[in-house]
Order: C-alpha cells, then sequence, then structure tokens
C-alpha cells in the first residue's frame, strides 16, 4: 500500500471523524501544556533557560571593528609582586604602560575604596622614627611619595574607566565624598511606549572609589551583576538609577569612550522593544534595564599577565586602538560565574563578555510576549501533525513527527543567528513528543473500534438503516409512498400527519379513497398501467381529500402533484414480476392558488385596458354632455324654462362621466390625486350626505352603528376615490340583508409585526384598519374567489347592478397600497377589512370656493387636440373667460403655430393618434421655448407618460370632461406661477 492509500481512505470514508478526534485530543494537550508553560514552574523555568543557553551557544557573534584585550593580575603577578593589594604607584605604572600603548579605553575592574595604605605620606611617622636624622624624607621621590595622587595624575591623563558597586536594601548612609559619573538619558515616546514602561534597579547606596582617585577619572561605571535563580548569569543591568540620576554599567561606561563627547543617550523603542541608543550603538533591554548576554565570538580575546607588561616583555604597541580591560583574576582575588557559554569566569571575563555582547551587531532578545509566540507555533505544529498523523501511514507519520521536532530547533536557531529573537524550543518539542505518543495511541484506539464496529451483528446494522431512512423520511416535507399491485397503500411517510392523517390509519387502505372523483378515472389509469422509466407518471396534478390541522376554511381537497413509477422483481428467466408502485406526492396547493391570482390579474388587466379605452372614447363624446351647458347656462336666465333643462342635461353628463371614472378606476391608470385624508371624517361626512339618506331611506329595517377610533392616523391618498369604496361596501352590506339587519363600520390604528394571513398575506407595518361588517346572507365560497372580477355580480336588475363596484373596491385600496381582508359564512354575515398605511402628515386644508372673476384672463393659449369637437368646447370656454385662444389639430400643426406667434400657455391633448402626442410634442416645444407653460387633458392616459411630462415641467393635469370653472382655476394657476 502506498503512503497515502490509508490516507485517502479514510477521507472517502470515516477520516473527518477521525480527523476530528486526533484534531481534539492534540489541541487539549497542546492547550494543557501551554498552561503549564504560561505559569513557568520553577524545574519549567529552569529546562526553559537551559534550552536557550544551548540555542545561544550554537550561534557565533560576528566579528567587532574593536579588539578587547586584558589585562590580569594572575598567580604570576601576585606570586613576583606580592598580595595584593599592590602599592598603587605599582598599579600605577601598569596602567602607565598600557596607556603608552594609545588604548582607545582603559577599564579597571578593581574598587579603591580608600586611601593606599602603602603610601609613604601615610608612614610619614614611622619614616621619621625609622631614618629620624639619618634621611630626609624630601629626598623621596615625589611620584611615590603620595601613591594616590600618583595614580590620580595617571588617571586623569588617559580614557581610564573605574568601577564601583550599587547598594540594594542598605541602610548604611552613602558617602559624602563619593564622585561618580551619571549620563543624561532621554526618553522617546509617549506615556504608553515601550521606551517609557522601562523601571530601571534603584540603588540604595554606593561602593565607590577613593574621592581623589574617583574625581581624577574621567569616566565610571557599576560592576553590578546577579545571576539567574539556577546561577548561571545570562543578564547585567545597562543602566541603575540612584538618587534621580541614571548611572552607566562598567561595560557600557567603556563603551561610552569611544562616542564623541556629546553624544545623546537616548530610550526609546523598536517593534515592541526597549531600546538604548547612544552614538552607532543601539542596546536591546528589558523592563528593568537589564541587556542580555550575547553569543561568543569566533576568535577568543588575548589576555596578558601584568608581570609581563611591567617587566617589559610586552610592546605597548600591541594595545594601539584596542580596548583594554585590566583586573584581577588571581585564585582568592576575584568571584567567579558560570555563563551560557562556558564554565565559571572571573569578574574581568565577564565584563569583556559582557562588553563583547554591547558591541556585538548581534543583540539577544526576549520578551515577555515570546511565549505566547511560541504557544502559537506549538499550536501550529499540532495542526500540522494531526493531518499528518490522520493522512499517513505509521511509518510516514512518524518520520514527519521527527521533522517537526527537528523544525522547531531549526526555526529558533536560524531566527536567533538573523535576527538576535531568543525563542525556545521546549513547548515546541514536548509538544511534538507527547502529542505524537497521544495521536498514535488514539488512531490505534480508533481502528481497534471502527473493526469491531465493522464485525458486529449484521441485523443492528440494518436496524440503524431504517432508523436513519426514517429521520430521512420525517425531514422531508413531501408524502413518499408505496403501493403494492392491488393498489393498497404498504408505507406512507409521517408527512401525512400535516393532513390530519395518521401513516398507520392508511396502511393497508386504497390510495384511491383519498383522491377526489374528479380526478379518480385519471389516476387509475396512471397507477394501474403499471408505468416505469421514461413512461412513469411526472408532475401529475391532482386533487386530494386532505385537510391541514390548522384552521382550514378552504373544502376539504387540496391540490397535489404526483411523481410514481412501478417496481418489478427481475428474474434470470422469464419477464420481470410486478411488485408495486412507489411514488411521491407534492403540495401545490399554495402554488395553484398564486397561478390563479396571476391568471385573475392577467384578466383584470385585459379588462382593464378594454375599459380604459371605452374610457377614452365616452370621455371625449361626454365632454360635449358636461362641458357646452357651462357655455349655455351663461347665455340663459335662471328664470327661463330652459336653464333647468339644461342643468339636466349637465347633471345626467355627470353621472355618465363618474361611470367612466369606475372603468379609470378598473383600469388602474387614472391620475390619483394625493392628499392627507382621515376616514372618519370620510366615514362621518358619507353618513350625513343626502345621498346615504336616499340610500337608506329604501332601507329603513337596517341599523347603522359606528364605532370610530378617536384618534384616528391619517392616510395619503384621495378622499373621493377612498369614499366610493366605503359607498359601494355599504350599499354591498345593506343589499345583502333584504329583511334588515345591522351594519357596524369601525376604524381602529393597527400594528402588524407578523405576516397577517388572511383573504391576502398583508405584511407588517403600520395601518388604518377600517372595518363593516354586516348580519346578511353572507357569501359562499366559490362567490368569494370571484367577488373581485370585472361585471361579475349576482344583484337583481331592479337594484342596477353592474358588477364594477367590488372591482373598483379593489382597485381603489390598491391604488392606496393597501390591503384587504374578508370574512364571510352563507348566512352568517361579512366583514371586509381593509388595511391602509398610515402617514404622520396633517390634514390637507380646503380651499375656498372660486367665483367666476377669480380666472379671468387676456393672455395667448394654444389648445392642441385632434378632435374638433374637444378644439371648440376649449376655445368657446377660453373665449368667454377672455382669453386669446389659438387651435391645433396636431402636433405638427402646434409645433408650426407657435414657431411663428409664441403663446403664454399651451393645453395639450395625451393621446393623440397618427402623430406626435403630447409627450412627444412638449419635448419639441421646449427645445425652443424651455420655460413654455403647458397644461394637460385627456379622458383616459397612461400614468408613466403624464407623468415624465410633468416632470419636463408641464403643469397641472385635467381630467376630461371638464367644466368652465376646473379648467379655468387650473390655466389661471398656471399662467400665475413664476
Amino acid at each position: 500500500m502506498s503512503p497515502k492509500t490509508e490516507g485517502w481512505k479514510l477521507l472517502s470514508s470515516k477520516g473527518p471523524y477521525l480527523y476530528r478526534i486526533l484534531l481534539v485530543g492534540c489541541l487539549l494537550l497542546t492547550f494543557f501544556l501551554s498552561g503549564i508553560y504560561l505559569f513557568q514552574p520553577r524545574f519549567i523555568e529552569n529546562i526553559n533557560l537551559k534550552v536557550t543557553d544551548l540555542i545561544l551557544t550554537s550561534a557565533r557573534a560576528p566579528e567587532s571593528q574593536h579588539e578587547i584585550v586584558t589585562v590580569a593580575i594572575d598567580e604570576t603577578s601576585v606570586e613576583k609582586y606580592g598580595q595584593w593589594p599592590w602599592p598603587r604607584y605599582r598599579l600605577g605604572q601598569l596602567l602607565e604602560k598600557i596607556a603608552h600603548g594609545r588604548a582607545k579605553a582603559i577599564g579597571i575592574d578593581i574598587i579603591f575604596a580608600e586611601r593606599d595604605r602603602t603610601s609613604p605620606v601615610l608612614q610619614r611617622e614611622n619614616l621619621t622614627d625609622d631614618i629620624g636624622s639619618r634621611t630626609d624624607t624630601s629626598d623621596f621621590p615625589s611620584e611615590i611619595f603620595d601613591h594616590d595622587t600618583y595614580l590620580a595624575k595617571i588617571l586623569s591623563k588617559g580614557p581610564y574607566v573605574l568601577g564601583y558597586t550599587f547598594l540594594f536594601n542598605n541602610s548604611a548612609s552613602t558617602p559624602q565624598n563619593c564622585s561618580l559619573h551619571p549620563i543624561p538619558l532621554t526618553r522617546r515616546g509617549n506615556n504608553d511606549s515601550v521606551a517609557s514602561a522601562v523601571y530601571f534597579h534603584r540603588a540604595d547606596g554606593v561602593i565607590c572609589n577613593y574621592d581623589v582617585l574617583a574625581k581624577a577619572a574621567p569616566a565610571s561605571g557599576f560592576l553590578n551583576g546577579t545571576p539567574d535563580p539556577d546561577g548561571i548569569l545570562r543578564r547585567l543591568p545597562l543602566l541603575i538609577e540612584y538618587q534621580d540620576s541614571f548611572y552607566p554599567s562598567f561595560a557600557l561606561a567603556v563603551l561610552l569612550q569611544l562616542q564623541p563627547l556629546n553624544t545623546q543617550s537616548v530610550l526609546s523603542r523598536k517593534y515592541l522593544v526597549p531600546v538604548y541608543s547612544a552614538g552607532d550603538y543601539h542596546i536591546p533591554v528589558d523592563e528593568q534595564g537589564n541587556f542580555l548576554l550575547g553569543p561568543a565570538r569566533h576568535a577568543q580575546s588575548p589576555q596578558y599577565s601584568a608581570t609581563k607588561i611591567l617587566s617589559g616583555k610586552i610592546d605597548p604597541n600591541l594595545f594601539k586602538d584596542k580596548i583594554v580591560l585590566v583586573g584581577l583574576t588571581a585564585a582568592g582575588l576575584s568571584q567567579e560565574y558560570p555563563t551560557p557559554i562556558g564554565t565559571a569566569r572571573s569578574s574581568l571575563d565577564i565584563h569583556r563578555y559582557s562588553l563583547e555582547s554591547l558591541i556585538s551587531g548581534l543583540h539577544t532578545i526576549r520578551t515577555n510576549l515570546f511565549p505566547v509566540c511560541e504557544i502559537f507555533f506549538s499550536l501550529l505544529l499540532c495542526l500540522l501533525l494531526t493531518a499528518c498523523i490522520a493522512h499517513f501511514t505509521t511509518g510516514w507519520a512518524l518520520i514527519c513527527c521527527l521533522l517537526g521536532g527537528g523544525f522547531g530547533w531549526f526555526v529558533t536557531i536560524i531566527t536567533y543567528q538573523i535576527s538576535g529573537y531568543l525563542f525556545s524550543p521546549l513547548l515546541p518539542t514536548i509538544s511534538v513528543i507527547l502529542s505524537s505518543c497521544l495521536l498514535f495511541t488514539l488512531k490505534f484506539y480508533y481502528f481497534q473500534q471502527q473493526a469491531k464496529a465493522e464485525t458486529g451483528d449484521t441485523a443492528l446494522l440494518l436496524r440503524s438503516s431504517e432508523t436513519s431512512l426514517q429521520s430521512i423520511l420525517k425531514t422531508i416535507p413531501d408524502i413518499v409512498f408505496r403501493l403494492d399491485a392491488d393498489g393498497n397503500i404498504t408505507f406512507i411517510s409521517p408527512a401525512i400527519t400535516k393532513y390530519s392523517r395518521s401513516p398507520e390509519s392508511l396502511v393497508g387502505r386504497p390510495i384511491f379513497e383519498l383522491v377526489t372523483p374528479e380526478d379518480l378515472d385519471k389516476v387509475q389509469y396512471r397507477l394501474n398501467e403499471r408505468r416505469t422509466g421514461d413512461r412513469a407518471t411526472t408532475d401529475m396534478e391532482i386533487c386530494l381529500l386532505l385537510t391541514k390541522e390548522k384552521n382550514e376554511v378552504r373544502p376539504a381537497k387540496r391540490y397535489f402533484s404526483l411523481s410514481a413509477e412501478g417496481i418489478y422483481e427481475s428474474r434470470e428467466n422469464g419477464p420481470s414480476r410486478f411488485l408495486g408502485t412507489q411514488g411521491i406526492v407534492k403540495d401545490i396547493n399554495d402554488r395553484k392558488r398564486l397561478e390563479q391570482q396571476l391568471i385573475q390579474a392577467q384578466k383584470m388587466e385585459v379588462i382593464g385596458k378594454l375599459a380604459a379605452g371605452i374610457a377614452h372614447d365616452l370621455n371625449n363624446i361626454l365632454s360635449g354632455i358636461v362641458s357646452y351647458p357651462d357655455l349655455l347656462l351663461l347665455e340663459i336666465a335662471e328664470e327661463d324654462p330652459l336653464h333647468k333643462k339644461i342643468q339636466i342635461i349637465q347633471k345626467s353628463g355627470k353621472k355618465a362621466a363618474i361611470i367612466v371614472q369606475d372603468l379609470l378606476s378598473l383600469a388602474r391608470r387614472s391620475i390619483t390625486i394625493s392628499e392627507t385624508c382621515n376616514l372618519n371624517n370620510i366615514i362621518s361626512e358619507y353618513l350625513h350626505s343626502a345621498e346615504f339618506e336616499l340610500v337608506q331611506e329604501r332601507h329603513h329595517d337596517t341599523v347603522i352603528e359606528t364605532d370610530l377610533e378617536d384618534n384616528l392616523l391619517n392616510v395619503q391618498g384621495s378622499a373621493a376615490h377612498l369614499s366610493k369604496a366605503i359607498m359601494n361596501i355599504l350599499h354591498n352590506g345593506l343589499e345583502a340583508m333584504p329583511a334588515g339587519g345591522k351594519i357596524v363600520i369601525s376604524t381602529a390604528n393597527v400594528c402588524i409585526d407578523t405576516m397577517l394571513t388572511g383573504y391576502e398575506n398583508i405584511p407588517p407595518g403600520d395601518y388604518v384598519c377600517t372595518s363593516i361588517s354586516d348580519s346578511g346572507v353572507g357569501i359562499s365560497q366559490e362567490d368569494l374567489a370571484r367577488i373581485f372580477e370585472p361585471f361579475y355580480t349576482k344583484k337583481s336588475m331592479h337594484y342596477s347592478g353592474t358588477g364594477l363596484g367590488m372591482t373598483v373596491i379593489w382597485a381603489t385600496v390598491k391604488d392606496h397600497h393597501g390591503y384587504i381582508d374578508i370574512q364571510s359564512e352563507e348566512g352568517q354575515g361579512s366583514t371586509f377589512r381593509f388595511y391602509l398605511p398610515i402617514t404622520r402628515q396633517s390634514l390637507t386644508s380646503q380651499q375656498d370656493r372660486i367665483v367666476l372673476d377669480d380666472y379671468l384672463g387676456r393672455e395667448t393659449i394654444l389648445v392642441v387636440d385632434d378632435i374638433q369637437e374637444q378644439l371648440d368646447i376649449a376655445k368657446n370656454m377660453l373665449t368667454r373667460l377672455g382669453y386669446t385662444v389659438h387651435t391645433a389639430t396636431s402636433g405638427q400643426e402646434a409645433l408650426a403655430i407657435i414657431k411663428q406667434q409664441p403663446v403664454d400657455l399651451v393645453i395639450l391633448d395625451m393621446i393623440m393618434p397618427g402623430g406626435l402626442d403630447g409627450l412627444e410634442t412638449y419635448q419639441k416645444i421646449i427645445q425652443l421655448y424651455p420655460q413654455q407653460k403647458a397644461l394637460i387633458t385627456s379622458g383616459f392616459s397612461e400614468s408613466i407618460r403624464v407623468k415624465k411630462l410633468l416632470q419636463l415641467g408641464a403643469g397641472d393635469y385635467v381630467q376630461k370632461p371638464y367644466t368652465m370653472e376646473k379648467l379655468g382655476v387650473a390655466v389661471r394657476s398656471e399662467l400665475d406661477k413664476k
């Protein structure tokens, strides 16, 4: 088997589950180890320090341009020149010989806390007693008479750096004559920066040099250093705060001797790490101001014995341009510390090592964020290890584990050698080792359990499969069934329970008992024919006697889509045996209802177009009946017998115009006047109108009650259309109660939070609900489905039913973006509710009655209409009002007239067949006169074209047939616009 065969097999069957088990186990183990690692117990901390020491020793620091030389007062020097302390004139001679070699900096790792007790000036009395009159002390050489003065002169002439030691938690008072060399430190960054977050060690006291020597030396630095808890010295303080000043370490003080005098010391940050900068040197430190010791150099720094220098065996030119460190290495004179790169070392070696770390280009950096990064790296290795063990065989997975462990060490070593970031591979290594053991154990256990499961009882597997199949069938919303050869139900899915039937009650019964009589023959033929393959029954529409449990108001039948095919038993010899039929039944009742609504909408659209065309022609015809009487009445006195007859003609024409308006409402293309209305006011005005009084006289046995909400909100729309819709509903209610009864009219503010299902679905929102309930004969379910069809009516002829009343109600509610709900049962009355969206605007104020003098004028008007009778009507009306009127029978003729003689106003008919219509004519007019004023007139027009014409700058829209007052007010209003 190839290495990946097992892995691909797992992925195709049980791999994802195994992967999850391994992943969870590996993550839990890694999180557990990470938690322990973050708390850093003492033993973990010690192990981690040893591991980072290995990384440190594996790297080599780059060679520096500054060479360091050490001069040791070793056992040979002590043996030749006597025990320490030496007379300071001898130490001065040693330093003077080194200085003659022109070293760049000379660091003295020795503290001269007291005066030299071997100096002759302190032994004057003894010298006088011993030499007395025999010897005059003035003959002693001045340079050795006072050893401290001699050494001070030497220190003042060279680049020397003295050492001293700070004291911590010490109650002893600091000497008053202690002269130290602080450095001015500048912190860059705001208060939240890493540089400002460094808190240096604060000293309580100091052991310093004898004041004469301290003042003579040009620089000094502290010698303090403390090993880690395991006794190894890995870090040294770079700066220590003492009496509100900052003092450099011995190594830093030596390094500063190499910089110009005006070099500034700055503490800033880089990549969230505090960095101390002085000239060309940038040294990262931790939060206490410590710097970590770096890797060792490739070449060991030379070291010379003080004996050879004093005896002249070493050429002082060897020290030229070098850094020289002078200190004690003799046994018993210097304290030794182990370091990460070697065994115990003397104090002189420690300071040489620290100075090499400072001037090295590779600085060791390890902050508190590094353990977090090591945890993330361990998690990444955990994920890769899990994938390898899950996908590969054991041998290849073991190789991946070994590579993962070695990869952690390789990455940390390379990272440190390149950047100085000292990451520890401890946690990744332990995680890889323990995770490998855990994952291999889990994988072995998993396959062992799988083997047991696969060799289990076959019956258990069959029962499990049956349970799974039942679970799947429960989730399928469609009805799955199976029949025997005689058409009896042998299985039916639990989806049947939605239709108040249980599977147990149907098993064994013929499926044809559920089919409605009108579809029974079709179903028996299609199922008994034993169709299969390409001839199988697919998406056959049938009606079943099934009713849903929740509030089913429809008849006990629903529309379904049936798909089925035959089941056959294959035989080697002979034809296949028919066993039965299996199939699926899908509920399409809602889809069927939507299809019927679509057909109804298409029917309404066709009838609406027909009605709109008829309305257009009727409006043009009615113009003469409605408009001419206005002119005739102006010429006939009121006492003339013809005056009243002409008024009757005009009134009849207006009634006919109202019927035409119903046709336009049916077409839903009339221009709706948008105003703020209150349904309480509309209902009250109609109930107190003379028209309603006549209606109520015919139905004197009917009681009408109102329950109107006091603070009813307003709606946006047309008060006239809404009033007519309410009138039609009331009339229908009155006629539904021939023996009398009661009608209740109510209004309410309604807030719908969720979809309301009724005659139609009403979405959530804020509405004004108007409800009209009667106790009449009710509406059958068949009539309820067709109630809003045009010209569908069951009224008696003596009631003059046209069949448009309910259609106008539907069109009006839809024009107002509302919804209708109907509740009705035969013999129990009906309730009509319509929901209209509310508006927060206040009611529209009504204008005062306009008199004839208010719309007289003398301007020039061009009337454009393709019907001569309409031109004559408009011309006569406008001439009577004082205007100069020109007429045109087409858009082309209107353009010719207006080019020769500009006019103040153009009155355009929207529909003019055979040429330019109103919109096209106006578009060409405004190209000649962009500010041309215009009015629109039409018996019927598409709202889209009217709106587009209004957007181009036309004024009001005047519906035909119009009266003189209506036309005159519109003309005067448009002419008076600025």
